[in-house]
């Protein structure tokens, strides 16, 4: 969840070294305060229970990869028995672009890509407004609520009653339980993994709030920070990262048994899913991209917010820098170029291309993996050092379809996966076709995606996403934000009253959630409101998966 941006943004001047031993001191002196009894969920006789209610557990930055290793060595039982045997996985399940914190949260809760909800980043720059907005700082990350632009989960469950636990975007929820000031402690020294499993403690305040109002809550929404800031930290092939899965799955194991012996999992689906991966980087193998900026094109670089002043103030205070830009999570970088017409007029497309190739080429910074460009309402252009395409949409009475036109070499990688490279040679396809196609490829489902994430004034003019291994600013261990399959893949696992156990289906997007949790809660989505969504219902699928064969 981390942001890049140069101030405002969440940082840390102790030497890494010692933030590392306070953190693992920190951990260790709180572990004897760990409760991993099942919380007692007494509800009075007259509460309603809904039919169906759903129960989410989201672990900010869980990496799929490293989730399956544990798995796979036995050390995380309660996940495999109630998600793994008990449940189905969408093994081929991708985030959104950009493969960030605040953008995957509003997807999650809207269905809505971020080009289309309006949250493009942790730090974002508004090229209509000339607003910007970092929401990494205590006084603002909650902000974000304030610029969804489209409905939430929330809002589709009408007057159903909502329970968000810790989560920071929940536009439209009930009721909300926030930690009080021992999480705040934990957190800010170093308890990460406490502070998680104080998380998981607040379903013992359900009952409570259930007898209060006399319902049982639709939809329990409950959010863990702590993996993500782990795997900062620390890296996602480290031992404290192990230790904040098996901390998740300790809080699993202790709510889903509370729900068993209450006898509220005969009507609950439970979800295990997250916002993005997060990929290891090399200590060698960080550059600061808007250093680089400065140093080598002499640009004058704003990366800090712009929202108090009206149009004309913000307008003036501008004239002094060439671009507006941010790196968030170390891995994707979004850059505003104020061009040759100015703050008020978005520079062209073929301004924009000549400004990347120009000598020093941004394509060729070895932590560069591709360089996206608008190139029209409907078209995106890629450059990368293995060459370069142009990606293009066009609208059918059947939805989307995608082709990708005049490609020079092989700037996504493609040519290794024979069904990726059917689509590229073949013309027009659909968006699940190329989200099917590319699972397997070095840059997942990024065809449609692309597109869609440009069609906001929000989205740079230049966005960078970094190669296998690089960071875009010079600290942390892992990051997430690139389009690469360890930043886009994240685990997603249902399981519950109608659902096969041991059964997985293969692909989906984080979108496909909130569709996919309506139905499943048995609450028909009118046509006008699928219309505002990008996701589809996996629910037919998830009915109808097939037992995974022993592996």
């Amino acid at each position: 969840m981390r942001s890049g941006v140069r101030a405002g943004g969440v940082s840390c001047c102790a030497p890494v070294l010692l933030r590392s031993v306070a953190a693992v001191l920190v951990s260790a002196c709180l572990a004897g305060c760990y409760d991993h009894r099942p919380p007692k969920l007494d509800i009075a006789p007259d509460v309603v229970r809904p039919p169906r209610s759903a129960v989410i557990f989201f672990p900010d930055g869980m990496d799929r990869g490293r989730l399956r290793e544990l798995l796979a060595s036995g050390r995380l039982p309660n996940i495999a028995r109630r998600f793994v045997a008990g449940g189905v996985e969408v093994r081929g399940a991708v985030s959104s672009l950009p493969s960030i914190t605040y953008p995957n949260c509003s997807a999650m809760i809207t269905g809505v890509f971020p080009g289309h909800h309006g949250i493009l980043g942790n730090f974002w720059f508004d090229r209509g407004s000339l607003e910007s907005r970092d929401y990494m700082t205590l006084g603002t990350y909650r902000t974000v609520n304030q610029h969804l632009r489209v409905p939430t989960v929330y809002d589709y469950l009408g007057d159903a009653f909502t329970v968000n636990i810790q989560g920071h975007t929940r536009r439209g929820v009930s009721q909300t339980i926030e930690q009080d000031l021992g999480f705040a402690w934990s957190w800010v020294s170093g308890g990460f993994w406490y502070a998680d499993h104080r998380v998981g403690r607040c379903f013992a305040e359900l009952p409570a709030l259930a007898n209060r109002v006399g319902r049982w809550p639709a939809l329990v929404m409950s959010y863990y920070p702590g993996v993500d800031e782990v795997g900062h930290r620390f890296g996602t092939d480290s031992p404290e990262y192990a230790e904040a899965l098996i901390n998740i799955d300790r809080t699993v194991g202790s709510v889903t048994e509370a729900f068993d012996r209450a006898g509220l999992s005969e009507s609950t689906i439970f979800v295990l899913v997250s916002d993005h991966g997060m990929a290891p980087v090399r200590q060698d193998q960080r550059v600061d991209l808007l250093e680089w900026l400065a140093r080598a094109r002499g640009m004058r670089v704003r990366s800090t917010p712009l929202d108090a002043d009206p149009y004309e103030r913000r307008l003036a205070r501008l004239a002094g820098y060439d671009a507006v830009a941010g790196v968030d999570a170390g891995r994707v970088a979004m850059i505003h170029l104020r061009g040759s017409g100015g703050w008020a007029r978005r520079p062209a497309a073929a301004e924009v291309r000549a400004w990347v190739e120009q000598a020093p080429s941004l394509t060729e910074l070895p932590a560069v993996e591709v360089v996206a460009i608008r190139d029209g309402a409907d078209a995106v252009r890629v450059l990368s050092r293995r060459g370069q395409a142009r990606i293009e949409r066009r609208r059918t009475s059947g939805g989307c379809e995608y082709r990708v036109a005049g490609q020079e070499g092989d700037p996504l990688g493609y040519r290794t996966s024979e069904a990726a490279q059917t689509l590229v040679g073949s013309g027009w396809h659909a968006s699940r076709d190329w989200l099917e196609a590319t699972l397997g490829t070095s840059c997942p489902d990024f065809v449609p995606q692309v597109v869609e994430m440009f069609d906001s004034r929000r989205t740079g003019d230049v966005v960078v996403f970094a190669a296998e291994g690089w960071m875009l600013y010079p600290r942390e261990r892992a990051g997430h934000g690139s389009c690469l399959a360890r930043d886009m893949a994240v685990p997603m696992f249902f399981a519950g009253p109608g659902l096969p156990r041991g059964a997985a289906v293969q692909a989906g997007r984080l979108v496909d959630l909130v569709p996919t949790i309506l139905e499943l809660l048995e609450r028909a989505t009118s046509s006008r409101e699928a219309c505002f969504m990008d996701g589809v219902s996996l629910a037919g699928l998830l009915r109808a998966a097939a037992p995974v064969a022993a592996e």
